[in-house]
């Protein structure tokens, strides 16, 4: 009888250890679960991280809106999504000493590797250290069997000194979270057959000083750039946004990005030598 395509088996459990699921850092990270692994309504990230060059998987909309407030976070260093509980025995031996049933796959009963939302690698100056974040709607928190889910996980992170928490959708300002997705694209310069990377690097400090001195709109502003440099439509657009991205412009995230207020709306300026990073 052939397997449903979500059953959980020993079979599939070996499969993911083989492949390395849950395991490197950074760009080596091995998600244990993916969109397509789990009935979900979540998706990936359309664009790799900032911080890890590779695309992500989500399982819901608040995971995503969680995941760019971790993007524009300067102390987070690294995100691991779906982390799992890999240490089985431990987690049934929490579930035991609980005096509640471990979940179990209903047709296999083999034991379903518990997964986190995400790990993630913080800097607090010279003291770089993890912590463990699970993402739920706080509908779901007033369940029992949710509860009792998240109390092993609690307890086998805070047996590894790892702090644990949970996020809802009450701790996500989703504006913030939406302008940082819209941003996400523009990160990185990419060159095209009209402009090559270090033309757009200059673009890039003649359109700050340009709009330093704006009293137009910032849209205005950079369609005028455009059509002075005789560069096809847009690219000053795109190059505004690679600006609001590194943070070499400041704008109030918190409030949803809107090129056709004055560019005296800008609030600061930084230099790409004060941000430290690369343009691409």
């Amino acid at each position: 009888m052939p397997v449903k395509k979500y059953e959980w088996t020993e079979t599939k459990y070996k499969k993911y250890l083989k492949e390395g699921r849950g395991k490197g850092t950074g760009r080596d990270y091995l998600p244990w679960l993916k969109t397509y692994n789990v009935p979900s309504h979540g998706r990936r990230a359309r664009n790799p991280g900032w911080k890890t060059e590779r695309l992500h998987h989500f399982m819901s909309d608040n995971e995503t809106n969680y995941f760019y407030l971790l993007e524009w976070s300067d102390s987070v260093i690294d995100i691991r999504e779906q982390y799992p509980l890999l240490q089985l025995e431990t987690a049934q031996d929490i579930a035991s000493d609980m005096g509640i049933e471990y979940p179990t796959d209903k047709n296999s009963k083999f034991p379903i590797v518990l997964t986190t939302d995400f790990m993630i690698t913080v800097r607090d100056g010279a003291r770089t250290f993890d912590i463990a974040r699970t993402v739920k709607p706080s509908e779901e928190l007033d369940k029992t069997r949710v509860i009792e889910k998240f109390e092993i996980e609690r307890r086998y992170w805070a047996a590894k000194g790892i702090d644990w928490g949970i996020i809802t959708e009450k701790e996500i300002p989703v504006v913030l979270s939406n302008n940082i997705e819209y941003l996400h694209p523009a990160y990185y310069l990419e060159p095209t057959a009209e402009t090559s990377l270090p033309q757009l690097l200059l673009i890039a400090d003649l359109l700050k000083d340009r709009l330093k001195l704006s009293k137009n709109s910032i849209v205005e502003t950079i369609s005028n750039f455009d059509n002075e440099l005789r560069l096809v439509s847009g690219t000053c657009l795109k190059v505004f946004l690679h600006l609001v991205a590194r943070k070499e412009i400041l704008l109030d995230m918190n409030q949803k990005i809107n090129v056709t207020k004055s560019a005296q709306t800008i609030l600061k300026f930084v230099s790409r030598s004060e941000k430290g990073v690369k343009a691409a």
